[in-house]
Order: C-alpha cells, then sequence, then structure tokens
C-alpha cells in the first residue's frame, strides 16, 4: 500500500514535467493566449463596462421611484413670535394695558413622524436621449477594441513561435557546422600525429570551432528570450517550460509560392471601423450639445402620510393625515453666457479633426499595406537566393574538405569554405526570419491574421 502511495505521489509530481515536455503547436499556444492575455482580458473588461454604462444610461430615463422616512422627536418646539393681537381683539374695557406687545406661541408636536415615496419621470430629455445613442456607440467600439486586441494577441504570439522556431532551426545549423568541423580536427588531429600538418594548423581550426559555438551560445540565448516572450504574451507561467516542435521549413518554403497579397480594402480593417466610429461619436456629441437648447419636461409625484401628537402617538393631540402632489417641471434655456453655442463650436471642431485622422489613417494603411507587400516579394527572393547560397557553401566545404584529404587543398581553403558555409546558413536562417516576419506583416495589415490559425 505504501509502495502504491508512493508511485501515485511521484506520478502527481512528474505530471506538470510530462505537460511541459509536450510540443505545443501554434494553434494551442494562440488558444492559451486568447485565454490567458492580460491586455486582451482588459479589452474584455472595457467592452462589459460599455454595457453596463449604457444600461446606467437608459435607467435614468426609466422612472425613479424612491421612499422615505423620518421619526422625530421635537426636545424643544419651534417658537413663532407675533404681535399680540389676542389683547387688541378684545374690548377696550378688558384690555390688559400692561400686556406684552408681542407674544410666543409655540409650534408643532413633540413626536413627528412621516413616510412618503417620490416618482421622477423624464418626459422630454434630448440631452439624455443622445447619450444613450452615445453609449451604443461606444459599445460598439468596444467591440471593435476586442477584435483589435484578439488580431494583436494572435500576431504577437505567432511572432514570438516563429521567431523561437526559426532560432532553434539556427542551432541546428550550428550543430551541423560544428560536426562537420569536428570530423576535420579528427582528420587532422591524425595527420598532426604524423607530421603531416602543423600544429599550429590545427589549433587555427580548434579556435575557429571554439568561436562557432560561442555564435551558438548567443543563438541558444535569443531563442530562449524569444520563449520567455512567448510565455509573457500567452499568460504563460513564466517558471515553466515550453517546449515547440521543430520548424517546418518545406511549410514555410511553400509559402514562397502560395502566399499572394489580396485585394486591399481598408475600409474593413478594425483600425479604420474604430475611426468611424469615433466620427459617430462626434455628430451625437455636436447632436448632444445642441440638445441642451432644447426645453426638458419632468413629471414629479409625491405622496406623503405625517402622524405626529404631544404623546408617542396617542392621546388627543394624535394627528394623521396624507399629502400628495403631482407637477409637471418645465426647464427652458434661455441664456447662459454663450457657454452653449461654444460647446457646440468645439464639438464640431473635434468632429473636423477626426474626420483629419481618419484620412491620415487611411493613407497610412494603404501606404502599410503596399510597402508590407514589397517587402514581401524582396523577403521571398532573397530566401530563395540564401537557399541556393547554402546549398553551394555546402557542396564547396565537402569538396574542399574531401581535396584536403587528398592534399590538394591547404588548411586555408578549409577554413575559407567553412566560414563560407557558416555566413551561409547563418543568412539563410535571417532570411527565413525575415520572411515569416513581412508574411506576419502582410496578414496584419490586410486583416486576415486570424487565416494562420485555420
Amino acid at each position: 500500500m505504501k509502495r502504491k502511495l508512493l508511485f501515485l505521489t511521484v506520478l502527481m509530481a512528474a505530471m506538470p514535467l510530462l505537460h511541459a515536455q509536450e510540443a505545443m503547436t501554434l494553434r494551442q499556444c494562440i488558444d492559451y493566449a486568447l485565454e490567458n492575455n492580460q491586455t486582451l482580458a482588459k479589452s474584455v473588461l472595457d467592452q462589459k463596462i460599455a454595457a453596463q454604462s449604457k444600461k446606467e444610461i437608459i435607467g435614468a430615463l426609466m422612472p425613479q421611484l424612491s421612499a422615505s422616512g423620518a421619526m422625530t422627536y421635537n426636545f424643544d418646539k419651534n417658537t413663532v413670535v407675533m404681535p399680540n393681537f389676542m389683547n387688541s381683539m378684545l374690548p377696550e374695557a378688558m384690555r390688559d394695558p400692561n400686556a406684552a406687545k408681542y407674544m410666543t406661541i409655540p409650534m408643532g408636536l413633540n413626536n413627528v413622524s412621516n413616510l412618503g415615496a417620490s416618482l421622477v419621470q423624464q418626459v422630454i430629455n434630448f440631452s439624455i436621449f443622445n447619450t444613450v445613442n452615445i453609449t451604443e456607440a461606444a459599445s460598439e467600439m468596444a467591440d471593435i477594441g476586442i477584435e483589435i486586441s484578439t488580431d494583436d494577441v494572435i500576431a504577437q504570439t505567432a511572432t514570438f513561435y516563429y521567431n523561437a522556431q526559426v532560432l532553434e532551426y539556427g542551432l541546428e545549423q550550428f550543430d551541423r557546422s560544428i560536426a562537420l568541423m569536428d570530423r576535420t580536427i579528427e582528420i587532422m588531429s591524425a595527420s598532426c600525429s604524423t607530421g603531416v600538418i602543423r600544429q599550429v594548423d590545427l589549433d587555427r581550426i580548434k579556435v575557429a570551432r571554439t568561436n562557432l559555438s560561442s555564435q551558438k551560445t548567443g543563438f541558444a540565448q535569443a531563442a530562449e528570450a524569444q520563449k520567455n516572450l512567448l510565455k509573457l504574451n500567452m499568460g504563460y507561467d513564466m517558471d515553466t517550460e515550453i517546449n515547440l516542435p521543430p520548424l517546418d521549413v518545406d511549410a514555410i518554403e511553400s509559402l514562397t509560392t502560395s502566399c499572394t497579397p489580396s485585394l486591399f480594402h481598408p475600409e474593413s480593417l478594425p483600425a479604420l471601423r474604430l475611426m468611424d466610429q469615433r466620427l459617430k461619436m462626434g455628430k451625437l456629441q455636436i447632436k448632444g450639445a445642441k440638445s441642451e437648447l432644447i426645453p426638458t419636461l419632468t413629471l414629479v409625484g409625491n405622496y406623503n402620510y405625517y402622524w405626529m401628537a404631544d404623546d408617542f402617538y396617542t392621546g388627543p393631540t394624535f394627528h394623521k393625515y396624507p399629502m400628495s402632489m403631482v407637477s409637471l417641471n418645465l426647464k427652458v434655456p434661455i441664456f447662459s453666457g454663450f457657454s452653449k453655442n461654444a460647446k457646440i463650436k468645439k464639438a464640431k471642431l473635434e468632429y473636423d479633426k477626426t474626420a483629419r485622422d481618419r484620412d491620415q489613417l487611411d493613407q497610412s494603411l494603404r501606404m502599410a499595406h503596399s510597402n508590407t507587400v514589397m517587402q514581401l516579394d524582396s523577403n521571398r527572393e532573397t530566401l530563395e537566393a540564401q537557399k541556393d547560397n547554402m546549398k553551394l557553401a555546402e557542396d564547396v566545404y565537402a569538396i574542399t574538405e574531401g581535396n584536403f584529404r587528398l592534399g590538394l587543398s591547404s588548411l586555408s581553403d578549409v577554413l575559407n569554405s567553412s566560414s563560407e558555409l557558416i555566413k551561409a546558413q547563418i543568412s539563410y536562417v535571417e532570411a527565413l526570419h525575415k520572411y515569416l516576419q513581412s508574411y506576419m506583416d502582410l496578414k496584419k495589415s490586410e486583416g486576415t491574421i486570424r487565416e494562420i490559425i485555420r
């Protein structure tokens, strides 16, 4: 029994490690990011806030019903001072010539309570009516904001994902070069022991091998840095290792023939649609400023019931009675010191500014798409050229190494061909990276970034 418990404990402890060792596909990384990315989560909260703001404004148009109540005990009643008319009303023979000119009369009773309800209903209030439309536009902007944040999360996740894969692919190329160099060192070591080559020549290629290992270390650190950026963007635990499958070079190279720019329609892009919503909001702001010049009409109703007595609501002084009223309150703006006129003009100027921003954004999007298409074509040609160049460098190195074994090539020829092979491999990796980046830029500029996970 103890052994079974120990086995289960070890298995449970190993589960996170086993999970971390599984290679995550691009789709899995993006799905994880869409669930855990903090920026996207805040956009969702903005959407919920906009929805509640709309409900808040709509609620202001509905009947506002409130209840109130109070219970008061007057330790000292309010006293009214007034002329002593009682003495002056008596017959002259009965008047008190020494009576005070003024008399005091206590008002109210000791105990007073009331309970009531109040109803307020907006009948005509175009300012609030317009605010409802503004909150609807804000809600639509929040929806577009989520769309933009989602596209950004997908693009950033895919970029970091491919960057890490390309760098790990570069590490594989370094391993191939180091393996070739180790084989050459092995052959040269045997030749050096027999006196065929000098020790200094063997040391030269060892130095080259050490430099190559240092370059590989730099690539490895860069790959880990991209993985950390990927985890940060995904909302992934930074202390948990994340493994990625090897780069499918054939699939990437197939994009060079299958990826073609589509017809560009900037008006369908979220960024431009968001700007259109800002223009709509600007029109509503102008309408809202004008609506403040329109009279408002409000219906108000009150009902209260009162209890009062000197004793605690008993005895001959106990009284109770209701009080109710209904009123229509009309408010007509007449003069506000020209502030309303200035507010309308300001809203119009803000709208004109937004319209110019919209035109500028439209041109910027068109320019960015055009530049991205040119960059994609350029990087496609570079990738194809670097692929051929790397293949040629591999052939040259293999021939040079073979001739060196036969004594037909010098050590300098071997070192030079090795250096050229390494440069060709690094250039090919850089070309892969640039092409993938331009591919991602094209998809994002066209608003089709989500196609990469279909």
